[in-house]
């Protein structure tokens, strides 16, 4: 006989456990389904749907649930798009799919070679074999598709994910690729993985330029090659080997620093790789814009995501195509800054003052929060405004009000969410390198100008000062003029392609809009000695300039304000002693 399971058991008994101790019914619930309601299934699982319902989810008699790995993102994506349509559980629109395909074999819409068996699955998942989950999705997208996207129910898009892997692509087309800001990204570091010069290429719509943009990647990746061991002598000379717990944690220091230095002469055409991961409907926007753009890498780069992502989510990227809007405004706009004649911006050498202005800053943020605070905790049902004139005219309160909120805050807890009231506008000029560490901070507002040599260039750490890296200096030197030079050539005649001459060492320009929330978490995070020392300093400063328009809550505010280097030595230390428990290589850095 077909073993059964029930997920009603719990309240067959709960009359008897009432009447017996006078316990509530959501007493129950909150302990056998762990929410205060009953499961929604209304019937009893057979033993072939136990066995397939666990395959795709995590448990068959809670309220709350999650998908394994074996759930496609597709899938996930369309049961969840399923609660605005439908009444029943996940698990059970689930095992309507195969209901759906029997019904439509009997009515004679469907070959029986088209109908996946609840029977035939769960035998396939008891013996291990291979599932061939590519026809089951496609079959089941058929079935639900009829509700969901049928239906304008676009959001659904949001529930699906597309991961990709894309390699070899230059340093330029990071920023494009990463500008969806509901991505996630991981890609190559410069400040951790040696580069050689076969990751150098020539974008093919510079093709008439071959010659001269060889010579000068080769020019980079040979000066990048000789600093390493100029730069990785002056380090070890630096360091007291002697006050490291391991000569591992010494040397990874070492090769960190050394790296931190020498990738500024790497050029924006060095190739890198990152992953990313995008929700379904940000990729079609973005994947659209990728497929608009001028340059060619950049084009190239999203039709082969649209091709690929078409592979997992046929359905979804229906109506990805090349955005007019995009290609119009960009005519237009060109137009007009070519009649306005716009002088050369001042060019400098090495990191000035103006690396960070304070656009604007919102004068009230701290009332703003006072009273966002007073608003969120207050049971009197006050309109915010209320809040915000109480917080205005008595402005005594808002410091321990803040303090209130704020002062038990633990090492690991971020500020909460009432601290995003209010803005400020940062506008940054710092070098290429720092800068491609600081974009990746998405949930804020960040505008990057083209990239340029008109602003000059800043030395890495060190070199500047430092007699030993003279030699250092001197090929920088040389190696920005000579860029310079490049830069000006291919600008005069296609001015949208000469970004891809820049070197990490080029100073660029971006404005950066953010919440004090959002300014704590950057300040504290890129503030750390064990950061760069260029975008350190940028948080530094950042933190610096709104002390005075936010006085209470910067206080705080987590900033390492020194100038130290023994954060570098205990990150690797900490990395060390980690590899070692875990078994790993102590001298691999990637």
């Amino acid at each position: 006989m077909t073993e059964e399971y029930s997920n009603t058991n719990s309240q067959n008994n709960f009359s008897n456990n009432y009447n017996q101790e006078n316990i509530m019914p959501e007493e129950i619930n909150l302990k056998t389904t762990k929410t205060l309601g009953e499961t929604l299934e209304n019937r009893e699982f057979t033993n072939d749907e136990k066995i397939v319902l666990l395959h795709f989810f995590t448990n068959i008699d809670k309220n709350i649930y999650a998908a394994t790995d074996a759930m496609p993102n597709t899938l996930w994506a369309l049961l969840e798009g399923g609660y605005s349509r439908a009444q029943e559980s996940m698990r059970m629109r689930f095992l309507q799919i195969f209901t759906d395909m029997q019904k439509d074999l009997e009515k004679g819409k469907i070959h029986s070679e088209e109908v996946v068996s609840i029977k035939d699955f769960a035998e396939k998942i008891q013996h291990g074999d291979s599932l061939n989950l590519s026809f089951f999705l496609s079959k089941a997208e058929k079935f639900m598709r009829k509700w969901a996207v049928q239906y304008g129910h676009d959001s659904l898009k949001d529930s699906d994910v597309l991961r990709f892997a894309i390699e070899n692509v230059t340093q330029l087309a990071t920023g494009p690729i990463e500008e969806a800001r509901l991505g996630a990204y991981q890609e190559k570091s410069t400040r951790y993985v040696p580069f050689s010069r076969d990751h150098l290429i020539v974008p093919t719509d510079l093709k008439e330029y071959e010659s001269e943009i060889r010579e000068w990647n080769n020019l980079l990746i040979t000066s990048y090659e000789n600093a390493k061991i100029t730069v990785s002598e002056f380090i070890k000379n630096r360091l007291d080997s002697s006050s490291f717990k391991t000569e591992a944690a010494f040397n990874r220091t070492v090769n960190a620093k050394t790296f931190d230095i020498i990738r500024y002469f790497l050029p924006a055409t060095i190739l890198t790789s990152l992953g990313v991961v995008w929700p379904t409907r940000e990729a079609e926007r973005h994947i659209s814009r990728l497929m608009t753009d001028e340059k060619e890498e950049i084009r190239a780069i999203g039709y082969a995501l649209l091709e690929e992502g078409k592979k997992i989510s046929p359905g979804l990227l229906n109506h990805v195509a090349v955005n007019e809007f995009q290609q119009k405004r960009s005519r237009e706009l060109s137009k007009i800054l070519n009649s306005l004649k716009i002088p050369k911006a001042p060019a400098t050498i090495d990191r000035k003052e103006d690396a960070l202005n304070l656009i604007s800053i919102d004068p009230d943020s701290e009332a703003k929060i006072a009273a966002a605070i007073l608003f969120e905790h207050n049971q009197e049902a006050h309109s915010f405004n209320h809040y915000f004139n109480l917080c205005k005219q008595i402005p005594l309160i808002v410091e321990p009000i803040i303090t209130a909120y704020l002062k038990d805050r633990g090492n690991f807890d971020d500020l909460p969410i009432a601290t995003e009231l209010g803005s400020m506008l940062f506008e940054v000029t710092m070098d290429y390198g720092g800068y491609r560490d600081l974009k990746r901070h998405r949930r804020n507002l960040l505008l990057t100008a083209p990239f340029t040599t008109e602003l000059g260039y800043e030395y890495p750490e060190y070199v500047a000062e430092e007699p030993a890296l003279q030699e250092v200096k001197d090929t920088i030197n040389y190696c920005s003029k000579q860029t310079e030079i490049l830069y000006h050539k291919i600008k005069k005649v296609k001015p949208h392609l000469a970004p891809y001459i820049v070197m990490f060492i080029h100073k660029q320009q971006y404005i950066w809009q953010m919440d004090p929330r959002q300014l704590a978490y950057v300040a504290e995070l890129r503030g750390t000695p064990a950061g760069h020392w260029s975008y350190r300093d940028i948080a530094q400063r950042m933190f610096t300039a709104i002390k005075p328009t936010l006085p209470t809550l910067s206080k705080f505010i987590r900033v390492d304000m020194t100038l130290g280097e023994e954060g570098r030595k205990k990150q690797e230390e900490k990395t060390v002693e980690k590899l070692k428990a875990l078994g790993g290589d102590l001298q691999k850095l990637s």
